[in-house]
Order: C-alpha cells, then sequence, then structure tokens
C-alpha cells in the first residue's frame, strides 16, 4: 500500500516511472533531478514539482539527500480538500517556494520522519502542505497580475521566474510582461531599483547556481552549464573566471574559506 507521505533518498541511478495518484515532491537536503516531460530541473531546498497521475517522470539522487513525497488520491473524501487538490494538480510543473514555506514543509517533515507509523499525524502534515502550497501559489499567481508597489516591481515575481527557467535564455521582454510594463519601462526600473541591468542580474543568478552545483555536486562542467543557462562549457567557464577572479575547475577544488578570504 502506497503511503500518504514520506521522507525518503533517491538512488544516484536515474529512474522512471508513473503512477495513478497525484505525487508532490519536495526537495529537503542535497541534490535531486526530476525530469517532466523533457525538462529536468534540480529539486533541491526550497524546489519541488507537482505530478498528476499518469505523468511519467524520471528522478534521480546526486549524493546525500532526502526528499519529502505526498501520495495523493485524485478522489478525496474530503469535500473541503478536493478543490485544492484538483487546483495543485491541473498541470505537472516544477514550483518554488517562499522562504517561510520551506520553514514550515522542513519541520512538518521532521515530525512525519519521526513518527513514520502514525497514520493520522502523516495525514494532517500532508493536509497542511496542501493547503499552505495551495495558498502560496494563489499569491504567487496574484503577484504576476499587479506590481507590489506604484512604480516598484515586484522582485519575487521576477526570481520566481528566472529560477524556473534558468537553463535558457530569458527575455527582457519576458519578465517586463509578467509586471505589465513596456521593456523600456521594465528596463529603466529595473536598474534603479536594483543597481543593474535585468541581463547582469539574471547572469549573477546563473553563476550563484553553478557555485551552489559546484560546491554541492560532482556534476561534469558542460553537465552544470547547461543546467543554468551557459551555451557550453567554454561560457560558463568565461563568465565565471571574468566575474569570479577564479576557473570553475579551481573554484570546485578550493575550500570554501579560501574563497571568501
Amino acid at each position: 500500500m502506497v503511503k500518504q507521505a514520506e521522507v525518503i533518498s533517491l538512488p544516484e541511478s536515474a529512474e522512471h516511472h508513473d503512477h495513478n495518484h497525484h505525487q508532490l515532491v519536495f526537495g529537503l537536503e542535497g541534490a535531486t533531478e526530476f525530469d517532466i516531460a523533457g525538462h529536468t530541473k534540480p529539486v533541491g531546498s526550497g524546489i519541488g514539482c507537482l505530478l498528476p497521475c499518469a505523468t511519467d517522470h524520471a528522478f534521480r539522487g546526486v549524493g546525500d539527500n532526502s526528499i519529502v513525497v505526498l501520495n495523493l488520491a485524485p478522489i478525496n473524501p474530503d469535500q473541503l480538500l478536493q478543490p485544492r487538490i484538483d487546483a495543485l494538480f491541473n498541470q505537472s510543473r516544477f514550483i518554488h517556494c517562499s522562504s517561510e514555506l520551506q520553514v514550515l514543509i522542513a519541520a512538518l517533515s521532521r515530525e512525519m520522519q519521526k513518527n513514520p507509523d502514525d497514520a493520522l499525524l502523516q495525514s494532517a502534515c500532508s493536509n497542511a502542505i496542501v493547503c499552505a502550497l495551495q495558498r502560496h501559489l494563489d499569491q504567487q499567481l496574484a503577484g504576476y497580475h499587479r506590481v507590489r508597489l506604484p512604480g516598484k516591481i515586484n522582485m519575487d515575481v521576477i526570481d520566481n521566474y528566472i529560477t524556473l527557467h534558468i537553463e535558457r535564455k530569458i527575455r527582457v521582454s519576458e519578465l517586463a510582461g509578467l509586471v505589465f510594463l513596456s521593456s523600456s519601462q521594465f528596463f529603466d526600473r529595473f536598474r534603479l531599483q536594483t543597481g543593474m541591468t535585468p541581463q547582469q542580474y539574471i547572469l549573477n543568478k546563473r553563476l550563484k547556481g553553478a557555485q551552489d552545483a559546484l560546491t554541492l555536486t560532482d556534476d561534469p562542467l558542460i553537465e552544470i552549464a547547461g543546467r543554468f543557462g551557459f551555451t557550453n562549457q567554454s561560457a560558463l567557464t568565461r563568465a565565471f573566471t571574468q566575474h569570479l577572479n577564479i576557473s570553475p575547475a579551481r573554484y570546485r577544488k578550493t575550500p570554501p574559506s579560501a574563497t571568501q578570504s
């Protein structure tokens, strides 16, 4: 019988399957990867994915890792919970969690891990995560349709979009459309608000992701380059060296304390 909720580690060998129940996955520790419909993304702390029933997906772990998995029946006897489940699983997708939601999921996951045989506790924690996530996504969606303050760009919306699409080229016009501005208006407001151009900001995000991957995984440089939107390994090395004054290969071999001094 499939457990409603569990905290597990994924093997390093890639596997794939589908199932007749919805599945909600959140990264807790370490690094994992999920492939949904040909789109591969890391699922680590703060990142999750929603898998409606019958969605074929591949997955693998990278070193030590842990994820929390919620298995939910498409038809739930709780009439209050059913609309939230339907809204969450209307399509497969990757999701980015707020810091508050990350803290809640981590705390509830610890409770589930400590009490794996307490079915009532497992169900209560699972339902709490579903409700909190649904509220979070509703608020996130609302942010796509308004600017938080007059004249100020909602950076949570921008950051979430960059994180979810960081493996490909992101145009300024895409970001401008999220907050209903023309490209020129967005460019000027963004530079005034952040002190850098949108493309510089995106590059910083790519380099930070590459730094984390170099520190936390043994993945080849060419793989890391593609994951964070660099056209090839040379492009990653060139940008990394130019902006951080150290090559990716040397950064991986250098103790963290030495790179911070």
